[in-house]
Order: C-alpha cells, then structure tokens, then sequence
C-alpha cells in the first residue's frame, strides 16, 4: 500500500520528505538467495545471530528508524547444509567443521540449519512469518553439494516471490 501526504491536508511540515512524500506501508516480500548471488548481493542490510530471537530484535531495532518499511529488507543470514536424509546432512557437516578447525578458520555466530529442503524451505517461511527477517541469504556449509540442492529444491518453492521485492 503507498500513501502520498499532501501539503494542504497535513499543514506543517515534519512529515517525511514534506511536501508530497510518498510512504509505503507494510513490509516487503520474501527474498532467498544463496551467498554469493545476485540476490544476496542486493540485500545490504545482513543480520548475523545465534539465535532466532536476537535476529527479530535486531530487525525490529534496525526497522524502527524507516519511513519506508514496505521497501526497507532485514536479511538473515543463515549457514546451511541439506542433504536427503538428516544423518548424511550432520556428516557433511562434521567433516567441514574438521576441515576448518584444522585450518583455524573462525566460525561464523550466525544461525545453522542441518537436515533436508523440505525442513529448510518450512524454516524460511517461519522466518518471513514470525518477522525474524524479510530475507534470507543461505551460505552453504559443505559447499556445491548444498548450493545446488538449494538451487534445484529450495528456491522454486518460493518462486519469483524469492526473488523480487513487493
């Protein structure tokens, strides 16, 4: 919904952008990308937390301050790894965490998601729906193997919604 303030039924200034502003209300639509894409490349405002909790107040915080919520997007960033059963997922997993604790690579704080699409695309949703975030960035953890299961099974179940803005 947008709605443009006109001088004449307001009377002062004060209101954003005054006189005529357009504000846009409400929030826009979901967008998935993987790290890397255009689509996450597009998102600059990332929110890095441990905790779904910790991610909605900081969306909430960082949303507070806009005019123009409708076009303002809070991405979460989230390190994945999906495999068709949970166990090969968790494997998978456990031998990039190896690898990169042998090579003394710092682990991201962020939110990690192990087990298969149907479980990821399920928890992208409740992310968009309990306000935790207007977007996601998927990083995958074990590398092509999980960025192209996303590519295949995850982002067609949210269509071009996962791709645009409202």
């Amino acid at each position: 919904m947008t709605v443009t303030l006109h001088p004449s039924s307001h009377g002062a200034p004060g209101y954003p952008g005054y006189p005529g502003a357009t504000v846009s209300i409400g929030r826009p639509a979901l967008r998935v990308g993987v790290a890397g894409d255009d689509t996450a490349a597009s998102l600059p405002i990332v929110v890095r937390r441990e905790l779904l909790r910790d991610a909605q107040r900081a969306r909430s915080l960082l949303r507070a301050g806009s005019h123009d919520p409708a076009n303002y997007s809070v991405a979460l960033e989230i390190e994945v790894a999906i495999a068709p059963n949970p166990a090969s997922a968790r494997a998978a997993v456990a031998y990039a965490d190896a690898i990169a604790d042998a090579a003394g690579t710092d682990r991201p704080e962020t939110i990690r998601y192990i087990g298969t699409s149907h479980g990821l695309v399920t928890l992208i949703r409740d992310v968009y729906a309990a306000e935790v975030a207007d977007a996601v960035i998927l990083v995958p953890i074990d590398g092509s193997a999980t960025a192209g299961r996303i590519r295949e099974q995850v982002l067609p179940a949210f269509g071009d919604s996962a791709r645009r803005v409202a």
